[in-house]
């Protein structure tokens, strides 16, 4: 029996290759050969066969005619001194093979011609490394059956894990094991003669030279790793060697070509990861690279399940899936662009799909989105009451835009700015709902626009009576959804501002904004909480205070989870993504919406909005119930909140809500005049609306089951008078400027001048 400690294959990755003049004297080969432990496989006269039938392809051979020849062969070729034994220690398995130059012959002769000889020569001299071995091991072993290279390098620190084996050809006696460990043995199972160099620790700052460039520079580099600091580290020095670089993703079959051998001052990832290199990306935090990693692999161009799975991460899954199918595929596509690439065929920089699920897919043909009709002039002025309403005063043309341009700065769901003001000839304003602007989930029988006219009818009142000027207003609206909201007279006009009770707020009209930034909590002293009461509880209505902090961790689930309700239901969603303004273009374009910079995001935060845009991606949460996450957005926003209010009225009719939002403007002028900032937290309140007068609401059952517990959880926190109506619900907190504010759509778009 041989001695282990004298010779230490048990402890080899590789395979001991025995050569006749090893064999025929060797102790150590004599010592395995007569192992009863070791199993000894000689097929040599049927690889000769082989060999023999590979030498001659247009001859057809009997079965008797192929023994002879095999016989006669070895009269040529001194059977024990031809071919060479193979030990695999980790196999205990000793085996005869054909010798180097003819085992290559025979088992690459299915390659022909789609890989001719010649090629398959010229491929025999690359260099060829793999960092990443659980989606690299389909690569290495492709290239390695189609004998794509002479020399592979793999690199690899991690262990088989259980979870590996959806993806990686490994079993459950594999746990454990290094995966550079079992690449490296299944390719010299597959071909012995190939040169295999392992970085069983990985790759890092002190090795990257020596990955590259022992023994020569690699040929091509493709990267598999999931770090974003080596992938950058590999591509920087791989570019100063002019080594190119490949990289699959995964997902829709997405190969990444970067030619770094033909243009060396081509920018890592095709630019798209911007001005950083591995030295900035080694100071800042995993969650400060998630952005940068969903900018290189293109948000807008990976799979519906991939952003589902994104935003899945730590909440119902503990990291991104990989699919054997997907990694496979993987394998097939780089092994196949390394091929072409290294025999010089033009392989050009860029990123490319091999996406089956487009490529298997049935056309799909989504239902037509039907567009809102917009609203002519004449439908507007056809509101106008049949009253005789005469303004005494009359309004000059830049009064009356001044006055309409602050009324317009109001806050509306969505920044809708659903108004429309008609100035008639009798000096008289009248408003009147632009429903083609507001209708959402949200705007449940207008109840959301009407909170906006309030408070626009707030800020007319408070500005003409800086202005000096005496005006009265009528309500016209009875029901709701009536669209007729208010007619303004204009009796007088005086030197002087004239009186106000709220006079001061004046100065808070163009100061109001909404500020999401989430600062460290600051309680607001009793005082200031008592003004706030005395803005908000006028006839009527009244203000409830949640400021205790284990209130506020009550509530966030709540928020939070009406917040994700509304983004699953179909509607709701829709009216989301119309209102966000993606960019800053769209903001200036359109003057209304939600500017995306408002949400004051981290780059994290912002890159899981690119993912939820995609409806495919919210289709599939809804049908399979996931996408809770989207419930902790709004953590924050209530756990930083200095108190959160809640208007409350006496009855659900349009004149409460009128009421109610100029409280809220009230409030909120009066909060930004003493550093305090709002935002409003009521999404969830119209959607309680909405399910307790209606029965189609396009919720399911359990989602309506899970909304009425959210509902009656806020009552418990509130201590809930079932006699009053929860109308609207801000936070409120003390933070800095906000670092955008929302833009308002000119004069012009909002007023008819008749």
């Amino acid at each position: 029996m041989f001695s282990s400690s004298q010779f230490h294959l048990e402890n080899q990755m590789f395979p001991v290759i025995f050569h006749p003049l090893d064999y025929s004297d060797s102790l150590v080969f004599k010592e395995l050969y007569n192992s009863s432990d070791v199993r000894v496989v000689d097929q040599l006269d049927i690889q000769v066969a082989e060999l023999i039938k590979a030498v001659n392809p247009s001859k057809s051979f009997s079965d008797q005619e192929l023994t002879n020849l095999v016989d006669q062969f070895f009269i040529d070729h001194e059977k024990d001194r031809y071919g060479n034994w193979i030990y695999f220690p980790w196999k205990k398995a000793l085996i005869r093979l054909l010798p180097e130059e003819d085992f290559i012959r025979v088992r690459t002769q299915r390659n022909n011609y789609k890989i001719t000889p010649q090629e398959q020569q010229e491929l025999s001299k690359k260099k060829v490394g793999i960092i990443g071995l659980s989606v690299g091991q389909s690569i290495a072993y492709a290239i390695a059956l189609e004998r794509g290279c002479g020399e592979m390098r793999l690199a690899d620190f991690d262990t088989l894990e259980l979870s590996n084996l959806n993806r990686i050809k490994a079993g459950v006696t594999d746990l454990g094991m290094e995966k550079v460990v079992l690449a490296a043995r299944e390719i010299s199972e597959i071909d012995p003669y190939l040169k295999i160099t392992v970085f069983r620790d990985g790759i890092s700052e002190s090795n990257i030279e020596g990955f590259l460039s022992d023994g020569g520079n690699l040929d091509l580099l493709i990267d598999e790793c999931d770090s974003l600091d080596i992938k950058v580290l590999a591509r920087e020095r791989a570019r100063a060697k002019r080594i190119p670089v490949l990289m699959e993703t995964s997902d829709r079959g997405m190969l990444d070509v970067e030619r770094f051998d033909q243009e060396p001052s081509r920018e890592i990832f095709h630019g798209l990861m911007g001005n950083f290199n591995y030295s900035d990306l080694k100071n800042l935090s995993n969650q400060q690279k998630v952005p940068m990693g969903l900018k290189i692999i293109g948000l807008s161009t990976i799979s519906t399940r991939m952003k589902v799975s994104l935003l899945e991460v730590s909440q119902s899954i503990s990291s991104w899936p990989q699919l054997a199918s997907a990694v496979y595929l993987g394998g097939a596509t780089v092994a196949n662009a390394s091929r072409k690439l290294l025999l010089g065929e033009e392989v050009e920089s860029g990123r490319y799909y091999v996406d089956l699920d487009e490529i298997i897919a049935k056309d799909k043909k989504s239902a037509p989105q039907v567009a809102k009709t917009p609203k002519t002039d004449n439908d507007f002025i056809a509101l106008l009451p049949n009253t005789d309403l005469v303004s005494a005063y009359k309004l000059s043309e830049p009064e009356l835009r001044y006055l309409i341009e602050k009324a317009n700065s109001a806050p509306s769901g969505g920044n809708s700015q659903p108004w429309k003001w008609l100035f008639d000839q009798s000096g008289v304003l009248h408003l009147v709902h632009d429903t083609a602007k507001s209708e959402s989930l949200l705007d449940y029988l207008g109840t959301g626009s009407l909170l906006a006219f309030g408070a626009a009818l707030e800020i007319i009142q408070l500005v003409a009576a800086d202005m000096g000027i005496d005006l009265s207003v009528q309500h016209h609206i009875q029901d709701f959804e009536e669209e007729l909201i208010a007619s303004i007279i204009f009796n007088s006009k005086f030197e002087t501002p004239i009186s106000n009770p709220n006079g001061d707020l004046v100065k808070g009209v163009g100061l109001r904004c909404t500020n999401r930034k989430n600062d460290e909590r600051e309680l607001i002293e009793p005082e200031t909480l008592l003004a706030f009461q005395s803005l908000a509880e006028v006839e009527g209505l009244s203000l409830e205070l949640i400021d205790e902090l284990e209130d506020l961790k009550k509530l966030a689930p709540i928020v939070g989870g009406m917040d994700r309700l509304r983004l699953l239901h179909e509607q709701g969603y829709r009216d989301f993504i119309s209102e966000i303004r993606w960019s800053e273009q769209e903001a200036e374009e359109s003057k209304d919406g939600i500017d995306i910079a408002t949400l004051e995001m981290g780059k994290p935060e912002r890159a899981a909005m690119g993912l939820i845009r995609d409806p495919g991606t919210v289709e599939f949460f809804r049908k399979n119930d996931l996408g809770h996450g989207l419930a902790k957005i709004s953590d924050q926003t209530l756990l930083s909140a200095s108190a959160v209010l809640m208007f409350e009225a006496d009855e659900y009719k349009p004149e409460s809500f009128l009421k109610v939002g100029a409280a809220v403007q009230r409030v909120w002028m009066k909060a930004n005049l003493l550093g305090y900032s709002l935002q409003p937290v009521s999404a969830s309140l119209f959607i309680f609306h909405r399910l307790m007068r209606e029965s189609n609401t396009g919720f399911t059952d359990d989602e309506k089951a899970l909304i009425f517990q959210f509902k009656n959880e806020l009552n418990t926190i509130l201590n809930k008078d079932l006699s009053r109506e929860e109308i609207f619900m801000v936070r409120i907190n003390k933070v800095s400027a906000p670092s955008v504010r929302a833009l308002r759509r000119d004069v012009s778009a909002s007023l008819i001048i008749l």
